[in-house]
């Protein structure tokens, strides 16, 4: 299965979430790219996230309600801040935020699309 390469771990149930996250490394194409694990899990607060552990979590149920361009841009943007390094010694910032855009719009993610309803402190990037 193409997400078992590229996480260690993987912990997703739904076959919507799985079906994105297929379809995004299949867009990102780069078999160097490798992540720590990935779950699905409810987020109050979020719809996606990685842990100070570098952990991957996403909300499939919260992501459904974006469509799926919006949900693989936030997708490709926590991913984003894996790869980064952004989860060692976390501490939330602006730069970090438009750093992770610029990798996952880099890839090819609509990411002016997210940041339309999500701008970070309220403002578009």
């Amino acid at each position: 299965m193409i997400l078992d390469s590229f996480f260690d771990s993987v912990e997703i149930e739904s076959d919507y979430l799985r079906n994105l996250l297929e379809k995004i490394l299949s867009i990102i194409n780069r078999p160097d790219l490798h992540f720590g694990k990935i779950g699905e899990c409810r987020i109050f607060d979020n719809e996606g996230l990685v842990t100070r552990d570098g952990e991957i979590y996403l909300d499939s149920r919260k992501l459904k309600f974006l469509g799926d361009e919006m949900a693989m841009a936030l997708i490709a943007h926590e991913m984003a801040h894996y790869h980064l390094g952004h989860y060692v010694n976390w501490k939330y910032s602006p730069e970090k935020q438009m750093e992770a855009d610029e990798l996952a719009r880099s890839c090819g993610f609509n990411i002016d699309e997210y940041r339309e309803e999500f701008p970070i402190n309220g403002k578009e990037t």
